[in-house]
């Protein structure tokens, strides 16, 4: 090896290591811990555009599964005037469940607000209506909502294929 490969394949070797370790962190991504009323707000500053909530907890397994459909329709619709909001329901008193719910959201990239609801579950059922996980509503542009759970259709759970066509329609809708 000439002295001039040497240098070159220490300069190289030099550049490959710097640019490694410039790669970017993954960036972490934590929910607000909010009380009913914080919700409520979040979901009303946001009048004029079409809002879309997913109730979600890491112990819901089909939360889990369901959860990338909803940062791909942000990334979809967002300039469109689609808002996307997370609302988990682990506890929040339980610090490994917010670790939990908080690794998820960064695991999945949820540049959208995400929300820990710090409420009991009966609050859940009484204010909305939610019994069972998941659970999602859409707002249109004036503040109306539809609701999807997995109630509603016991045997296959949420529809998603009409969820997407009612966010598609409150979009388009002016």
């Amino acid at each position: 090896m000439t002295f001039k490969t040497t240098i070159a394949t220490a300069t190289l070797t030099t550049m490959m290591i710097c640019v490694g370790a410039a790669q970017p962190q993954e960036k972490k991504i934590e929910a607000t811990v909010v009380k009913y009323d914080g919700l409520k707000q979040e979901i009303l500053k946001h009048r004029g555009k079409v809002v879309l909530v997913d109730f979600w907890a890491t112990w819901c397994p089909a939360c889990m599964q369901a959860f990338p459909k909803f940062v791909d329709k942000h990334k979809k619709y967002a300039d469109r005037g689609l808002v996307v909001i997370s609302v988990s329901l682990d506890k929040a008193a339980d610090p490994e469940a917010v670790a939990r719910a908080n690794k998820f959201l960064t695991r999945n990239e949820a540049s959208f607000r995400n929300l820990l609801l710090d409420e009991p579950g009966e609050l859940w059922d009484a204010k909305m209506g939610i019994k069972s996980l998941p659970a999602y509503f859409v707002f249109d542009r004036q503040g109306k909502w539809t609701r999807f759970r997995a109630d509603d259709n016991k045997d296959a759970g949420v529809d998603y294929e009409t969820l997407e066509k009612v966010v598609v329609q409150m979009l388009n809708e002016k």
